[in-house]
């Protein structure tokens, strides 16, 4: 049968969204194809392993505690049943970067429906909230619950721009089960913008009318099905406080919130590098957010000027919230400080909400769907005209120099960034890498904005300088692949390892190899104490852990157990504050000496203790060099050139 004349091709719809998610998909394996196990896939895979099959690692506490993302485990989990845990997480991260795709795809093709922009609004989203979140929120990576939650929450948007509420809502529920902060943010945002915009009609005669009624209506079905829905993901959330005292509950939230997740809940304890990138990409937004897409009549027939008013209100809401958790980290303090309130927990027990997460995407999303509308707009025959006189050579100015001003900005930021990591090295064992693409892309900015301040410039006009804006913008995010890929390369020096191992090449394999020495040489209920923030040891050893710090329990009682146990096992009790987790294990050891290790080990039921290399110096600190020989002469099982192996508890 033939379409009637005028009829949309819907086929053709089809095939075009399905190209568009395809290469989606393609731009986020680009951002995304770092080597098994990423960074938290070995928390949040090998929980949902022990979902399904409580024999893996039956003994290791993180595995036993309580779980928070029930739906994930049990989804995701029940894969684990079928597949190895490799082959698991590329199917997880195949999954996740599929389901993003189709749920960015349908948010920007609600918001610009114009064929083939969703990929140019997807290329500009993830460069942004890769390089300018605050908080440390990201969307494309690996496989977690907010990986399942985010594609559900982006279709839900979609329809709210298209005000379909019942089904954005039902989405939304499931977002937030998957996740109950990513999608319960969302909810609350989206519910916030309806209300503004509520407000705004109120005054209007027709703000009564059958289809506002019928609209508030859907909306309160969406939300009680979707609320139904979140139930999954909220109860085990709440659950997680339940049946202890309220002064655990409050010392779980000081230690989750000021001691092992400050950098993504405290923002005065973020660089201030963080703060000024995304301060000034807030700024970008508000001025796209000013741009009206159908304010001519030929955008009018593409653009819906309501979606585009409720998008930059949702926007606005997270930034709101965001600014909510400012006064709870700053004002709180500031308060305290001046002595006008008491010392309080209520800073600890609000900001654990993550009042940043949402402010982290939305801001990212806004500034490149704002600039990708800015850019395909018609904005009627006079300024066609202008943008027509743009002379190719001032085009590919353009071009470079918004190459230019990203690596002006990245080399600003990262020079302060790596003395602040060179500044924080505790031993030779993390030397930070050399980074010699920077000073060649400083060069090149000069000579971009050279070429571009030397061509000639039409007549200076507001119409011209937004398109300009725009494009430069738009720029900086189609060329972030390409940054990405230089960026590993300098840092891993050619060669990509996983990120959860440790960050040099040839320290790398040595942890690999003892890894290898124990899955092969040890008994399978062999627990071990590694260092600390060395995350893939379960993962490559196959062997249970006493502690590690990136699995911290998420239940209050497990939660203050786990870190006393760090402190115990981590810290000599010679420091105080942050400086206290510094030392090696190596040096923790050595400063604990023999007996009182055996002991830990003893009470800890700890059969090996795997302790990096000690450092070249150790040879000028007789004392230290006797205990160190005593450890090895008594305990060692195995060596290379990187870490040592002690043996405690088990017969040799």
């Amino acid at each position: 049968m033939e379409n009637k004349p005028g009829a949309p091709d819907r086929w053709g719809s089809i095939r075009t969204a399905a190209f568009e998610v395809a290469v989606i998909f393609l731009l986020c394996l680009l951002y995304g194809f770092w080597p098994v196990p990423d960074v938290n896939e070995p928390y949040y895979v090998g929980k949902a392993i022990h979902f399904w099959n409580p024999g893996y690692f039956a003994g290791d506490p993180f595995l036993t505690s309580s779980d928070s993302h029930y739906l994930f485990y049990a989804v995701f989990g029940f894969f684990s049943l079928f597949l190895k845990p490799a082959a698991l997480v590329w199917f997880g991260r195949a999954a996740i970067w599929l389901l993003t795709a189709f749920g960015w795809q349908r948010l920007s093709s609600a918001l610009i429906p114009k064929k083939g922009v969703s990929i140019l609004t997807a290329a500009a989203f993830f460069f942004y909230i890769e390089n300018f979140h605050l908080a440390g929120e990201w969307v494309v990576g690996g496989v977690e619950g907010k990986g399942f939650a985010f594609p559900f929450l982006f279709w839900g948007l979609a329809l709210l721009v298209r005000r379909r509420y019942t089904g954005a809502f039902v989405l939304m529920g499931i977002a937030s089960a998957f996740h109950v902060l990513v999608g319960g943010w969302g909810v609350l945002a989206a519910l916030g913008a309806i209300l503004f915009s509520h407000r705004r009609a109120a005054g209007r005669p027709d703000a009564a009318s059958d289809a506002s009624v019928s609209a508030h209506r859907r909306a309160a079905l969406g939300l009680a099905i979707g609320g139904a829905i979140a139930l999954v993901g909220l109860l085990p959330a709440l659950a997680l406080d339940r049946g202890v005292s309220a002064d655990v509950q409050h010392r779980a939230h000081q230690i989750y919130v000021f001691e092992r997740i400050s950098h993504h809940l405290v923002p005065s304890t973020l660089p201030w590098t963080f703060r000024v990138r995304f301060f000034l990409l807030t700024l970008l937004w508000l001025f796209f957010c000013r741009f009206k897409p159908a304010a001519s009549p030929a955008d009018r027939r593409v653009f819906s000027a309501k979606g585009w008013t409720f998008w930059n209100r949702f926007v606005g809401v997270s930034l709101l919230v965001a600014a909510i958790g400012l006064f709870w980290d700053y004002g709180l303090s500031f308060l305290t400080k001046m002595k006008w309130i008491p010392q309080t927990t209520l800073a600890a027990d609000m900001l654990r909400f993550y009042w940043f997460r949402l402010s982290d995407w939305t801001v990212p999303a806004g500034v490149a769907l704002g600039s990708c509308a800015l850019l395909v707009s018609e904005g009627g025959a006079a300024r066609r005209k202008r943008l027509a006189s743009l002379s190719p050579g001032l085009f590919v100015s353009l071009l470079l120099s918004g190459a230019a001003l990203f690596v002006v900005a990245k080399k600003i930021f990262l020079s302060r960034a790596l003395a602040l990591a060179e500044a924080a090295t505790v031993s030779p064992l993390f030397p930070v890498p050399p980074r010699p693409v920077d000073a060649v892309a400083f060069l090149a900015a000069l000579l971009f904005f050279g070429i571009l301040f030397s061509l000639p410039r039409p007549k200076g006009n507001a119409s011209f300088r937004a398109a300009a804006l725009g494009l430069v913008t738009f720029t900086l995010a189609v060329l972030a692949p390409i940054w990405g890929a230089a960026q590993m390369t300098a840092v891993k020096t050619g060669v990509l390892v996983p990120r959860s191992n440790p960050p040099k090449e040839s320290i790398s394999n040595g942890w690999l190899d003892v890894c290898r020495w124990a899955r092969e040489n040890t008994p399978e209920d062999a627990v071990f104490l590694v260092p600390r923030g060395y995350e893939s040891w379960k993962w490559n050893a196959r062997r249970a852990e006493i502690a590690n710090w990136k699995e911290i329990p998420q239940d209050a009682s497990s939660m203050v157990k786990w870190f006393d146990l760090m402190e115990d096992l981590y810290t000599t009790g010679l420091k105080k504050g942050k400086d206290r987790w510094n030392d090696p294990l190596i040096a923790v050891v050595l400063a604990k000496g023999e007996k009182r290790i055996a002991r830990q080990a003893e009470k800890y039921k700890i059969d090996y203790i795997v302790v990096e290399q000690p450092p070249y110096n150790i040879a000028t600190q007789p004392k230290v060099k006797e205990r160190f020989d005593d450890f090895v002469k008594d305990h060692k099982v195995y060596q290379n050139s990187h870490f040592i192996v002690f043996q405690f508890r088990r017969d040799g």
